[in-house]
């Protein structure tokens, strides 16, 4: 049966339409027509919502991610209504009356987006914890960490009004020796006005630029397009040839010549070497893409019927072409030590997939969370991939100009990180996340197709920002396999590609087909084990801190209690550390003297023992936890933070003992606040694979993300969860996931508002310790540069 696929939106955002509730809804298995379910259908202005009359199943449908929308013949029980979606799930309604599907029909055709601004993105309310603050993303910051611009390299700013060329950014690097004639010859010779640009710098000097197609035709020719490959050959010490790879098949390139296109004649270009990477256009590959999908909507195929159906496909024919141009590219930047000039026809989809793969196999950073956003910022979003265009973002967009293309990019990595799992920070829920995303038109990163629309639409004024969301939700997109000292994760990556290497991305295509899956993901479990582990060791250690002050107080050397004496009398009794142990008091083994106050107290010799224990107990914790006299600068900025914040960390005051976290250094703990730290972690947790429904009644499948309550231990959905809770048995005092319930109980509890307050003071506390450590650092550098 179909799996809960979208989040669950705040309600103010939702607004059911008039007469647009169907009733007695029957959602059919598309594998097994006997099994379904009957609930009730809501049509609202930006969903198509399937809700159960018991609650345990909601099938949330965002506008702009319907595909395609098909009435299929009446059967006995109504008339079923099959809808597609651009993440691959095919959901078949059967409506009881024929007008109302008719209606229901009528009304999501004419509900997708015509334009720009009716798009989700303008209209989405997020959660409270995701702000709509985009993360600027800024050329020239990539480029320096590439070490451009050098002597070979200069940032070039004559498109920074789009003339040149209107799908560039307005900041383009390239070779030191060019003109600004030169590169305006260049783009006026180029499709589109693309002409070579950089796009990486190796290590070793050799680059990779891109462009789009020469205006060949069949002899024409031009002086400023040679003159500008010349000089990208000069910036190479180590090679004087480069290639340029055509990543059309050749009769593609040569066909295109009748139409004034083509590519670069070999007479013209001196130093060149051709290759024809052949990939296919953006049609073939949409045929593709349906075949494929409907190989996946086969109804109990036979083996051979499903096997002939996925060849018949070409689809992981074409993945393989992307990837084997990829190879191609890196091992003439890194082997050969060549320049490597990519293009296709306009230069934004297979140049895009080409060059973007081929520097991820080159470069580790790109391989991280982080490298990964800047790599597709850098050559997807400010190099004009059209996403509106390839994506079908509104009606208006030609259907002939939709193609899978950075699907087959993202699917790329993917069979990269089957490869080396130990190389890729992120995981896979992250790359079908990246997918899901750049069809749903949520966030605005994706909208338009180029950086010029963006800045048209005025995107990150008006929207919030996917990398914002993934960054607040970090620990959720992580590879617990991912190890940064392994030598894939550091290297290289030179992999040989054959038809055994490549598997079918079961978990992307049949996502929502949860019999078809694993009923335990390896993903979802290690990382169940990961967080399981650091919560117990981060519990362990304040539980270690705990023995520590204990033993502190009754263990330590022994403690001197005030001398008591009396000038009117012969009788002066002393008592200090030397004259009372503390196993001696609790032993009963004393006999000492007795002051003339505590005579005239009344007490009784017992209760006088009781009082002189306190009294001990209190000197030594003022010993223990009086304020440390000087810190260093390096224990002022060592404040404690968990490795699990998918909100952020809060940084502590360092103002500790070497024994201490960074809370409580004014006062021992009640015996409440220790019973509170004690009940807040659980021991143990349950596997994922135990529960079949989560306590909202959401169905779990292995395809979800599930979360364990790190106070109870349970498992639950992405919205019985609550991330901003500081539990007070962490010794980092991180924030971690907990169940609604949970949140709950732990905020009612008296002891936990002052441990938030605890928290709340010493988090104020570091940050003005941090502010005054930089005062005083800029006020010494200051005095040595006047001295």
């Amino acid at each position: 049966m179909f799996a809960y696929f979208w989040p669950k939106f705040d309600t103010h955002e939702i607004r059911i339409l008039d007469d647009a509730k169907v009733e007695n809804v029957r959602l059919t298995d598309r594998f097994n027509s006997r099994q379904h379910i009957i609930g009730t259908l809501y049509l609202t202005s930006t969903h198509l919502i399937f809700i159960d009359p018991e609650g345990k199943r909601e099938t949330w449908i965002l506008h702009s991610l319907i595909s395609s929308v098909d009435k299929l013949p009446t059967t006995q029980h109504g008339c079923p209504l099959r809808v597609r979606t651009k993440h691959f799930l095919s959901a078949e309604f059967t409506i009881p009356k024929e007008r109302d599907c008719a209606d229901l029909y009528a009304t999501l055709n004419q509900l997708k987006p015509d334009s720009y601004e009716k798009l989700y993105c303008f209209l989405y309310q997020a959660p409270n914890y995701l702000e709509k603050i985009w993360d600027p993303f800024l050329l020239t910051t990539e480029y320096m960490r590439m070490g451009v611009p050098n002597v070979d390299w200069k940032i070039e700013d004559g498109n920074s009004n789009f003339d040149m060329c209107d799908t560039y950014p307005p900041l383009i690097y390239v070779p030191t020796l060019t003109t600004k004639a030169m590169l305006f010859g260049s783009s006026k010779f180029r499709s589109r006005g693309r002409l070579p640009v950089l796009t990486y710098l190796h290590p070793n000097g050799a680059s990779i630029t891109r462009c789009s197609q020469p205006l060949s035709g069949f002899s024409a020719r031009c002086q400023e397009d040679e003159q500008l490959l010349q000089c990208i050959l000069k910036t190479n010490p180590h090679s004087n040839t480069m290639y340029i790879i055509d990543t059309r098949p050749r009769i593609n390139a040569v066909a295109n010549r009748a139409a004034g296109k083509g590519y670069e004649n070999e007479g013209y270009y001196s130093n060149i070497q051709f290759k024809f990477c052949p990939i296919e256009n953006i049609h073939i590959m949409r045929n593709s893409l349906q075949k494929l999908l409907e190989t996946c909507e086969m109804k109990n195929p036979t083996m051979n019927q499903y096997l002939n159906a996925l060849d018949n496909s070409s689809w992981l024919q074409h993945i393989k072409s992307v990837l084997d141009a990829a190879i191609f590219i890196a091992r003439a930047i890194e082997i050969e030590k060549k320049n490597v000039l990519v293009h296709c026809s306009d230069g934004w989809d297979r140049t895009a997939q080409c060059c973007s793969l081929s520097s991820l196999l080159l470069c580790p950073y790109y391989r991280s969370i982080h490298g990964f956003r800047m790599l597709i910022e850098k050559e997807w979003l400010s190099f004009g991939h059209k996403f509106s265009d390839r994506c079908g973002h509104t009606t208006t967009s030609d259907s002939k100009e939709q193609s899978p293309i950075f699907l087959q990019f993202i699917e790329s990595v993917w069979q990269l990180s089957q490869i080396y799992p130990t190389a890729f920070e992120f995981n896979e829920r992250f790359l079908i996340s990246l997918h899901d995303h750049s069809h749903s038109c949520q966030y605005g990163d994706f909208v338009g197709n180029c950086e010029k629309d963006r800045l048209d639409l005025c995107v990150k004024e008006r929207t919030y920002s996917f990398w914002n969301y993934i960054l607040q939700n970090v620990n959720d997109f992580k590879n617990p396999l991912f190890c940064p000292q392994s030598s894939y994760a550091s290297e290289v990556l030179l992999p040989v590609i054959n038809p055994q290497t490549l598997k079918f991305w079961l978990s992307m295509y049949h996502r929502f087909d949860s019999a078809l899956l694993p009923k335990e993901n390896i993903s979802n479990t290690l990382t169940r084990l990961v967080d399981h582990t650091l919560s117990l060791s981060d519990h362990a250690r304040l539980l270690e801190k705990r023995i520590r002050e204990l033993h502190s107080i009754f263990d330590n050397d022994r403690t001197k209690i005030p001398t008591t004496t009396s000038s009117s009398t012969t009788t002066t009794t002393t008592t200090s550390n030397e004259d009372v142990d503390d196993s001696d008091i609790e032993k009963g083994n004393h006999h000492k003297k007795i002051s003339l106050s505590e005579l005239d107290s009344g007490l009784s010799e017992a209760e006088l023992c009781q009082t002189r224990i306190i009294d001990s107990i209190s000197l030594k914790s003022n010993t223990i936890l009086q304020p440390l006299p000087t810190l260093s600068s390096s224990d002022v900025e060592s404040g404690f933070s968990g490795d699990y914040s998918p909100h952020g960390k809060t940084p502590l005051s360092s103002f500790t003992l070497p024994h201490q976290s960074s809370i409580d250094t004014n006062d021992i703990p009640t015996i409440e606040r220790i019973a509170l730290e004690l009940n807040s972690i659980a021991l143990d947790w349950r596997s994922y694979h135990t529960p079949v429904h989560c306590a909202c009644s959401l169905p779990f499948d292995s395809a979800q993300r599930k979360y364990n309550c790190w106070k109870c231990g349970e498992n639950f959905c992405a919205r019985c969860i609550e991330r901003g809770i500081h539990l007070p048995g962490l010794y980092s005092n991180s924030s971690a996931p907990v169940c609604k319930t949970c949140a709950r109980s732990i905020k009612s509890s008296p002891s936990f508002a002052d441990f938030s307050a605890l928290v709340k003071s010493k988090s104020t506390e570091f940050i003005r310790n941090q502010t005054a450590m930089k005062l005083s650092r800029s006020m010494i550098d200051q005095f040595n540069d006047d001295r």
